[in-house]
């Protein structure tokens, strides 16, 4: 298998074309994963997360320095890993996590718990700001033998 880096308006492409990735957080050396849906508006990928008083998720948002968001595609096969910051949407800038998610994220939004009613969950935006960007397409993987 071989791999070459993706150029930057393929890495673009795919964080429009993708509505959803794997966010992985981390509290000291413990690490906590979810699949998240997002919107991106060409500068920041935005999220809705919901969630209850009992949120692993929130507990590790919390304890994380720089968060990774991985997004994916099997065919061609070909990867994107956007780290940062993870942190609330400033106050009165709601609007353009909306629009972003509004392009192309899943909703409802992923990694809700079927246990909790509702109207006993909270919903927030947040934005992960890249401050690392890598994209890569590999070659050889998952393709099938010529005959």
């Amino acid at each position: 298998m071989t791999a070459d880096e993706l150029p930057d308006d393929e890495v673009e492409a795919l964080l429009r074309r993708a509505n959803t990735g794997t966010l992985s957080l981390a509290d000291g050396g413990d690490t906590y994963a979810v699949p998240q849906s997002f919107g991106y508006d060409g500068e920041t990928l935005y999220f809705q997360l919901a969630y209850d008083d009992d949120s692993r998720k929130m507990e590790y948002i919390e304890t994380t320095d720089t968060a990774t968001f991985t997004v994916y595609e099997e065919r061609p096969a070909q990867s994107v890993i956007v780290q940062g910051p993870f942190e609330p949407v400033p106050e009165g800038e709601e609007t353009l996590a909306t629009n972003a998610i509004a392009e192309n994220a899943v909703i409802p939004t992923l990694n809700v718990s079927l246990d909790t009613p509702l109207d006993e969950l909270r919903f927030d935006f947040y934005q992960l700001v890249p401050e690392s960007l890598s994209g890569w397409r590999f070659h050889g993987f998952g393709e099938q033998p010529h005959s």
